[in-house]
């Protein structure tokens, strides 16, 4: 499951376009992961993905990168048993990106 934890970093570089660790976030927010994890605590997750992205963007993307910046809090829970298998991640990106793409179907649970 440490996989799973390096996927949810890589997952929020993708959606703030920051990097990981970053000196000139300020001391406090050197660490990608805490950062963003301070702004979920505030509910203030959309305010952490890229400007780029989410300018013009409409309601169904929005709540895409919402769900998305989500599960990537969900990959990086601290106790390995907490986080998602890599499995069930690629299912809820899967019932993600189709939301996205019209469809609305459930990924098979098992």
């Amino acid at each position: 499951k440490s996989d799973v934890y390096s996927f949810g970093v890589v997952l929020l570089e993708l959606l703030t376009s920051q990097k990981a660790i970053d000196f000139n976030r300020g001391h406090d927010d050197v660490n990608l992961v805490v950062y963003v994890q301070r702004r979920v605590e505030e509910e203030r997750l959309m305010e952490t993905v890229d400007k780029g992205i989410t300018e013009g963007a409409g309601q169904v993307s929005l709540d895409t990168m919402k769900a998305l910046g989500f599960l990537a809090m969900g990959c990086l829970e601290e106790r390995r048993q907490n986080r998602p298998s890599m499995k069930e991640v690629a299912e809820e990106i899967e019932y993600i990106t189709s939301i996205e793409t019209g469809g609305l179907e459930q990924p098979a649970s098992n």
